[in-house]
């Protein structure tokens, strides 16, 4: 069997800058084994998989060379790209493993993907915090996803050197730093050592955590977010109730077929 395969930079407009990930379209159900393989040939931790349901409804799995993966917000902003390319149309929905559905749609030149928001607490750890990472800190939040280190100003996140070490030894997989922007409403880095990944070119998923505190704290519910890390992102988010529409400018970097046993 053939199959479509996209490369999409997700959240920036240089190919070079932005979180790449991989999409595969296939005509037909894979088992979900093959697509592992898929993933560590092509060496990519979260691998999307898009198969048409009806004109403008695709399911969409992912897959981690270890075995069926629960996704990724740019992984997700990737597909829903290479939907929208595939049908033309300018909304589409798609059907997530657990049953769930998103209605994605273009927003002018981004494509948009809603997300329920995470809860998150405060929490007490922003000594220990500021520690690793190396700066100092306001506050703190913990959530499911991770840690949330809160800075007063947009200057330090951009030249972070965080003791991954001891950011690994935290009892969460992953730490959010954000501020307010100077140019972008908010600023934000993500490190995530302990799975594997020292730092995150650019997030989705955190930010289902940070902009509705941010959404608060600032007083709108409309938020341009834009990640320091050295690829670089911009995230347009919006709280819409218990949901956060993720926006962001994709482009295909590379497109071509793959064969399937």
């Amino acid at each position: 069997m053939q199959a479509a395969i996209h490369q999409i930079v997700t959240f920036a407009t240089d190919v070079f800058a932005g979180n790449p990930a991989f999409v595969v379209t296939v005509p037909q159900p894979v088992p979900g084994t093959v697509l592992q393989k898929v993933a560590a040939q092509l060496g990519e931790a979260v691998l999307s998989c898009l198969r048409r349901l009806g004109n403008d409804r695709f399911e969409l799995t992912f897959h981690a060379p270890s075995g069926p993966h629960g996704g990724a917000g740019h992984a997700a902003a990737a597909a829903s790209h290479v939907l929208l390319g595939e049908t033309g149309a300018a909304r589409g929905t798609i059907v997530l493993a657990d049953g769930a559905e998103r209605n994605i749609y273009r927003d002018g030149a981004r494509t948009a993907v809603p997300w329920p928001v995470m809860p998150f607490a405060p929490t007490g750890i922003a000594g220990t915090l500021a520690e690793a990472l190396g700066i100092p800190l306001e506050g703190a939040f913990i959530s499911d996803f991770g840690y949330v280190a809160v800075c007063s100003r947009p200057e330090p996140i951009g030249t972070i050197r965080p003791d991954l070490d001891a950011i690994a030894r935290l009892d969460r997989g992953t730490v959010i730093v954000t501020a307010p922007g100077d140019v972008s409403d908010i600023v934000i880095r993500v490190f995530a050592p302990k799975l594997g990944l020292p730092e995150d070119p650019v997030c989705g998923t955190a930010h289902r955590i940070i902009v509705p505190y941010w959404a608060r704290r600032l007083g709108r519910t409309e938020i341009h977010s834009r990640q320091l890390s050295p690829r670089g992102g911009d995230l347009w988010c919006r709280l819409d109730g218990d949901s956060v529409v993720i926006s962001g400018e994709s482009k295909t970097f590379l497109a071509g077929t793959i064969e399937l046993p």
